[in-house]
């Protein structure tokens, strides 16, 4: 077991915890996106990201395991600046479409955005638009709504050791999908849409 301190309140947990499952103990809501506990790390969304002392940048807290005499900041100013700057980067493409969208209600995106996000954005430039994809006979994909969190990428990997989903392309650019057109069918196919938190893949109806 280490000593360490979240927000200055001391805590001890076992050495070599990840920093998430530590701050649930003291019931801290750090937000995430492509974290997932029975998935592996990706820290692709950054919206976890935390204060170390002295540590000169914003930490993502899915890849720190924390160690004796850690001092964790979670609601700091330089906190709450990265993860606005994250949230405004995650909605610059997003179609905000929320009043019609089939997911509003219970998408993690919105959620987060009202609680950590802006209420201002810098970008007035057209949003980027995504072809949909052909994943397979049981999901069909909204992919526009998609914030490249890769749960679904993961999953896919280590349930079933496919690779047909994977990300191509890079920065702005960069989409989720088949690398070739190939349909991704299996007995756990289904699955990829409860992992995703914004409700680009859903259930074929």
């Amino acid at each position: 077991m280490v000593k360490i301190y979240l927000n200055l309140t001391p805590c001890r947990v076992a050495f070599n915890t990840n920093l998430l499952n530590a701050a649930q103990k003291l019931y801290l809501n750090i937000p995430r996106f492509c974290y997932h506990m029975s998935l592996n790390i990706a820290g692709n969304c950054r919206i976890c990201l935390v204060e170390v002392e002295k540590s000169p940048k914003p930490v993502p807290a899915c890849g720190l395991s924390v160690f004796n005499a850690i001092k964790i900041y979670t609601y700091s100013p330089l906190v709450k600046k990265a993860q606005e700057a994250v949230v405004e980067f995650l909605l610059i493409n997003h179609p905000l479409d929320c009043p019609i969208c089939d997911q509003g209600g219970i998408c993690d995106l919105q959620d987060q955005a009202i609680k950590f996000g802006n209420k201002l954005s810098r970008f007035y430039l057209k949003k980027r638009g995504v072809e949909d994809k052909t994943i397979g006979l049981l999901v069909k994909s909204i992919m526009t709504r998609c914030i490249h969190c890769t749960r679904c990428v993961r999953f896919a990997y280590l349930a079933t050791g496919s690779n047909y989903l994977g990300t191509t392309l890079r920065g702005v650019h960069t989409q989720v999908g088949t690398y070739v057109k190939n349909i991704y069918h299996n007995e756990v196919s289904q699955s990829i849409v409860e992992l995703c938190p914004v409700g680009s893949i859903k259930k074929q109806i």
